[in-house]
């Protein structure tokens, strides 16, 4: 739906649509900084490495789409519980690749774009049930917990592909 014809403005849906856009373009150009090796380096034990992050959004946004209703991923590895809330990167454990992560990031981009701006408005105003409903009362929150989601955890991958020596993305 989009109500642009009338308003001048572009529908809620397609904003969001957009602002997730932005954000998962960056999380791609952000993966493509890592190979196997570097995406395990870690400043600290105690931070979480680009693989645990790409992983991480993964399983959240497979767990956001159930709740929205979304059509859940089709490609990519299972997500270890390691990678969730509370989880923690176990060096030694065996996990899938991180080009594996990556790829599936890459691959649901465009899957959920088109979910998000095929949002109606009551689709948007739903009341959230579950754990998140009290952080995000309606869907609208959720999608929007998304992007902010996603954007948190790529300023994360950009301060690890700086701690290993690359130059700025933006000069």
């Amino acid at each position: 739906m989009n109500d642009k014809a009338n308003t001048g403005i572009s529908a809620p849906s397609e904003i969001l649509a957009r602002q997730f856009k932005f954000a998962r373009d960056s999380t791609i150009t952000l993966l493509h900084e890592f190979d196997e090796e570097t995406a395990r380096w870690r400043p600290t034990p105690h931070n979480n490495n680009a693989l645990w992050l790409a992983a991480h959004l993964l399983i959240s946004n497979d767990e956001l789409r159930e709740t929205l209703g979304f059509p859940k991923r089709e490609d990519g590895p299972e997500v270890d519980q390691d990678f969730n809330i509370g989880g923690f990167f176990i060096e030694d454990k065996e996990y899938p690749s991180f080009i594996e992560f990556a790829n599936a990031l890459i691959a649901e981009r465009d899957d959920i774009i088109e979910a998000i701006k095929g949002m109606t408005p009551e689709d948007l105003a739903k009341p959230t049930e579950g754990p998140l409903k009290e952080l995000c009362p309606q869907h609208v929150d959720l999608v929007s917990l998304m992007i902010a989601h996603e954007n948190l955890h790529n300023g994360q991958m950009y301060f690890l592909r700086r701690g290993l020596g690359r130059e700025p993305l933006i000069k």
